[in-house]
């Protein structure tokens, strides 16, 4: 899912400042200290374009741990997302 997101920031940078804007509503819900996994992100989405694309679509332990907290929500359709998850059940 996460390659699919990356190819299409690639084409439009301006859909990541949506992943910045989730991370941020979702730092508005909790007190300090904040969830690691919130200023994990917010590094991540200060770095440049290519470092977060490759973070993102890593196959690390981190990557993979990472993607189970993504701000990336709304970045793909709905029908861009059925047919991801279509290709993994055929």
């Amino acid at each position: 899912m996460h390659c699919k997101i990356a190819q299409k920031i690639s084409r439009d940078l301006t859909l990541l400042e949506k992943a910045k804007a989730n991370l941020s509503r979702w730092s508005d819900k909790y007190d300090e200290p904040k969830p690691h996994f919130i200023e994990e992100w917010k590094e991540i989405l200060e770095k440049p374009w290519p470092e977060i694309s490759e973070t993102i679509t890593s196959m690390s332990e981190d990557a993979t741990r990472r993607r189970s907290s993504s701000p990336f929500a709304g970045i793909l359709s709905d029908k861009e997302r059925d047919q991801i998850y279509a290709a993994f059940r055929a």
